[in-house]
């Protein structure tokens, strides 16, 4: 879709939040401009992965946030609520999967022009 110049695709939660605790060979921690996020993850979910997120944000971003998607298939009235208390992180959408060519469009149009 030519929105990204490059695409880094973690399994779980845990390995995530490893990469964005690593450094590049520059001694630079990752810093994406965009994290989709998947509610329900294999021994860590999305909402544990934004509990740790939280601790280490302000470091991995040198204050400039870092915008957060929300995806499941399962959007129920709890979740978006729980969501609600990571705006302060970047949390700014709940997405219901599946997601379309059109959606993601849409919402980098928001977010990054």
């Amino acid at each position: 879709m030519g929105i990204a110049e490059h695409i880094v695709v973690k399994s779980n939660a845990e390995a995530a939040l490893e990469f964005l605790r690593g450094k590049d060979t520059e001694g630079r921690l990752p810093k994406p401009d965009l994290i989709l996020l998947d509610i329900a993850m294999p021994q860590m979910d999305g909402f544990m992965f934004l509990d740790e997120y939280a601790k280490l944000s302000k470091e991995i971003t040198n204050n400039q946030q870092i915008v957060v998607f929300i995806l499941s298939d399962f959007l129920d009235e709890d979740d978006l609520e729980k969501s609600k208390k990571y705006k302060p992180i970047g949390v700014v959408e709940q997405i219901k999967k599946p997601m379309n060519k059109e959606g993601i469009i849409n919402l980098m149009q928001v977010y990054f022009d």
